[in-house]
């Protein structure tokens, strides 16, 4: 899933930046500073646009990128799981960069903190989470809230804790250090972008048709593969709905010698066919 193969990214490149640092700290500074993204950029000749993607894949410290990363997945899978690999990448680097912008052209206006150094995958994390909170509000997911981790929260809960946190963070305009406007900015983006990339229309002609029928009437005789089924069900994207087929067949089982099935409902062993 891409959502995990984010996480995997980020932590790569934050394992790659720490050794790099333990092997010449002055070159891992020198490349941290360079592929962090700045205001600035927008307002003067050096208008390095590149970092404002390359610094969503920088982190701090390991609490920064560990915090980031565990968001990304308690929000990410069962988001791209809804809406498909796709539409799910591009909401969470349209709205990172969105965020980002839309932090500097603030940045700029104000001609406040220009230098300051913007990294972090946080920006899109808060894209991800306003598009989940606006298509499907009342889905539940495990997420962290504070101190506190629950293993059931609605998605518009765990988003207006969070959301209410940055609001407050940036009506008191507070500088410790995080960027709260640009999770501000972020958020609206996702919130815009993920009608568009959710829209039926998107996905009718790439929809794969499926006969439900024989799924269902051999999860009947086998009882197993619920959660594959309604999946399969619900699966708009190809990518998706082939991963689902294919986990859907990889755990099921004869009912009378408990061997594995073809993807035709044959029994391996027997021979039996749940279709007959």
């Amino acid at each position: 899933m891409v959502s995990q193969s984010l996480v995997f990214i980020n932590f790569a490149v934050f394992a790659s930046w720490w050794i790099l640092f333990l092997l010449s700290p002055e070159s891992a500074i020198h490349a941290f500073e360079n592929l962090g993204f700045r205001s600035e950029y927008l307002d003067s000749p050096q208008f390095r646009l590149v970092t404002i993607f390359s610094a969503m894949f920088m982190h701090a410290g390991s609490m920064h990128l560990l915090m980031n990363m565990l968001v990304l997945i308690l929000l990410g899978v069962p988001f791209e799981e809804r809406i498909g690999s796709r539409s799910f990448l591009k909401i969470y680097l349209i709205s990172g960069i969105l965020g980002s912008l839309g932090t500097a052209l603030i940045s700029i206006w104000n001609q406040e903190g220009l230098g300051i150094l913007n990294i972090g995958a946080s920006g899109a994390v808060f894209g991800i989470m306003g598009g989940f909170a606006l298509l499907y509000p009342r889905d539940e997911i495990p997420m962290l809230l504070g101190p506190i981790f629950m293993h059931r929260v609605p998605v518009l809960l765990a988003t207006l804790v969070f959301i209410g946190m940055e609001t407050l963070y940036v009506g008191m305009n507070t500088q410790d250090g995080i960027g709260h406007g640009t999770h501000m900015s972020s958020f609206i983006a996702g919130v815009f972008l993920a009608p568009y990339y959710s829209s039926k229309e998107e996905n009718i002609d790439n929809r794969i048709e499926v006969d439900l029928a024989i799924f269902t009437k051999v999860f009947e005789k086998t009882k197993i593969g619920g959660h594959e089924l309604e999946m399969i069900k619900k699966s708009d994207e190809p990518e998706l709905l082939d991963a689902w087929v294919e986990k859907f067949w990889e755990i099921q089982k004869c009912p009378d010698c408990e061997q594995f099935l073809t993807d035709k409902s044959i029994c391996l062993s027997c021979g039996n066919n749940l279709l007959d």
